[in-house]
């Protein structure tokens, strides 16, 4: 039996539903236990997502049910229960529409051309595609760092962010928006969210995108969404290129 971190205990009274530890596990093994629990989830009615053991992590579960570094299990349920049964996930496309203006206003305020130089041309190179989960791996390794595969009992993969509310800091958007964004991403891509750190965020997406059109029409609601996808492509059209025939989607918040 491996010895679990202090703070993967805390994670664990956090989590309050079944789970697996991975201390040291390789890509692959997690891998395969992910996919195991995609088919069993089904069945048994939860979803699996990965969840690094990582301290700042845990503190934005915390703050974002009761604006303490400390939770409290019973609120945690109640948080849950509420979001779960409320109207926080619909509006998903409006608020996307709002972002975007919002990301205008920021671009015409630092006098860039929204069409030049944020936009850009469609371009695919064929590379830049992401078909496998990559959110967990240590950076400097890209090794799996100590993880979770969390079976989160939920009806809905949007409720995914009921269960673990990440987020709301800087650009990285509320748990309400989270759930908006994401059921109107299932209901247009069938996109379910599948691992997280504090700032970074994948979706398994079932629907890929196969079209210019569609490609820059996502692009355009991922940069309202995450505005830091800016740091890895130099314009929406070629962050529209990678998106075409991709199945997993990234999204890193500074």
């Amino acid at each position: 039996m491996v010895e679990m971190s202090e703070l993967a205990k805390e994670f664990v009274e956090f989590f309050d539903c079944e789970y697996e530890y991975f201390p040291k596990n390789t890509y692959e093994e997690i891998l395969e236990k992910f996919e195991k629990y995609v088919e069993e989830g089904k069945e048994k009615g939860y979803f699996p997502v990965i969840v690094t053991v990582d301290e700042t992590l845990l503190e934005s579960f915390s703050f974002n049910i009761s604006d303490d570094e400390e939770f409290n299990i019973e609120d945690v349920r109640e948080y849950r229960k509420r979001y779960i049964s409320s109207i926080y996930s619909e509006g998903g496309e409006n608020i996307l529409s709002d972002l975007i203006n919002r990301r205008k206003d920021e671009a015409e305020d630092d006098e860039m051309d929204w069409e030049e130089e944020i936009l850009g041309e469609f371009e695919d190179s064929g590379e830049d595609k992401l078909n496998s989960p990559i959110g967990f791996l240590d950076y400097r390794t890209e090794k799996p760092v100590e993880l979770f595969i969390v079976k989160v009992p939920v009806k809905n993969p949007w409720e995914i962010f009921a269960w673990l509310p990440m987020g709301n800091w800087n650009e990285c958007p509320t748990t309400s928006e989270h759930m908006a964004v994401s059921r109107y991403w299932f209901e247009k891509y069938r996109a379910i969210p599948i691992s997280m750190t504090h700032d970074v965020l994948e979706y398994r997406v079932e629907k890929v995108i196969k079209t210019e059109k569609e490609a820059m029409e996502v692009a355009e609601e991922m940069y309202g969404y995450c505005p830091d996808v800016d740091q890895s492509y130099d314009t929406l059209g070629l962050l529209a290129g990678s998106l075409v025939d991709s199945s997993v989607w990234y999204f890193w918040w500074d």
